[in-house]
């Protein structure tokens, strides 16, 4: 009878203790989802992740966003891949940061767009001419398919705005030449680059790029802009630009896959994420964010995309790897401001943070 005791006493110690080490090892998610309930009670439609590391601590299909696997475009986060392209050249010596266009492409029809160098390509500082000066070239309408070597030969190569380095432009245009320059170095389509040196690496599944052969695809989550069902747009002609899309898992996927070292090296990505005065960096924008604690400011790398109704912000704290995701299918969402710990992003970026 002495044995069954001390048995049960023995098994009762173990399960408390295992209880205790499981209720120790939970994350108290409280604060960010309170952040997810107000964010939703101030009428936002999308979907929310939040994570560190391989812990998923959140995420929430809000409103008419639909099932948290759906597909949808990237938009101009498509930029932050092609930077990762970009240094991926320049880690094995094809390319060099502060050299110009013209040293790789001599032949680029725009003589002074030779001069832009590629850091201020990748920085909007290139003065190149602006593709939104033509308010159609995206439109689904104007059937402009999607070649990027016409693209960056093409409408990117008429006349300059300004000097090189002269002043911030932020341009489409800018990433349409440096997707057609990779192509050209590589001798592959821009498709093909992403998929094989972003997408499989980083083990984005469901990821792809819009193509002539489908600027659209009806089963992926559309917006509204301007309180109406956003207008037909070609994706495929945004490029290296924009064009790509995916899901909620693949934008976890780069985002682990940059913060752990699978795309770039350690090196390239502090090169990458060195901001200049006003936070911009190669493809991202990289700032202090104190609003978990104002004593103890975090670096954020803050990558936004934008097409017509769908909006995205992507929010990474490399060092510690919190991941915030936010999709708005509401165009006319102002999704900025975050760095000053405002806007829809700030309250659970800092709950995130918190998060123990």
């Amino acid at each position: 009878m002495l044995k069954v005791f001390r048995s049960r006493r023995l098994l009762c110690g173990i399960l408390l203790s295992l209880t205790a080490h499981l209720s120790a090892g939970a994350a108290d998610t409280s604060a960010l989802e309170k952040a997810r309930d107000a964010l939703a009670q101030s009428g936002f439609q999308g979907a929310v992740v939040a994570a560190r590391g391989d812990q998923i601590f959140l995420q929430k299909s809000i409103g008419n966003f639909g099932p948290l696997n759906k597909t949808f475009r990237f938009a101009s986060v498509t930029k932050m891949m092609t930077a990762i392209l970009i240094m991926q050249e320049v880690e094995s010596g094809k390319l060099k940061l502060d050299e110009p266009l013209g040293k790789y492409w001599p032949d680029y029809p725009n003589a002074d767009a030779r001069k832009a160098t590629i850091r201020q390509l990748l920085m909007h500082y290139s003065g190149l001419y602006n593709e939104n000066a033509i308010p159609d070239f995206h439109m689904k309408a104007a059937n402009r398919g999607d070649n990027m070597q016409e693209f960056a030969t093409g409408v990117c190569a008429q006349p300059v705005q300004a000097a090189p380095g002269a002043r911030f432009d932020y341009n489409n245009c800018d990433y349409m030449v440096l997707g057609a320059l990779l192509e050209k170095l590589n001798r592959q389509s821009f498709q093909q680059l992403l998929q094989k040196r972003v997408f499989q690496p980083a083990g984005m599944k469901q990821a792809g790029l819009y193509t002539a052969a489908m600027p659209d695809n009806p089963s992926h989550v559309h917006g509204i802009l301007n309180g109406q069902p956003e207008p037909e747009v070609n994706f495929a002609s945004y490029g290296a630009a924009g064009s790509s899309f995916g899901t909620l898992s693949d934008l976890l996927a780069i985002n682990r896959a940059l913060i752990q070292g699978k795309l770039i090296s350690a090196t390239a990505r502090s090169e990458m994420t060195k901001p200049n005065a006003t936070g911009g960096a190669l493809g991202v924008w990289v700032y202090p964010f104190s609003g978990a604690d104002a004593a103890k400011p975090v670096v954020i790398t803050e990558r936004q995309g934008w097409i017509a109704g769908l909006r995205i912000l992507n929010l990474v704290d490399i060092n510690s790897g919190n991941i915030l995701i936010l999709v708005s299918t509401n165009g006319d969402l102002d999704m900025t401001q975050t760095w000053a710990n405002q806007g829809p992003a700030a309250p659970l970026l800092a709950a995130l943070l918190k998060t123990r």
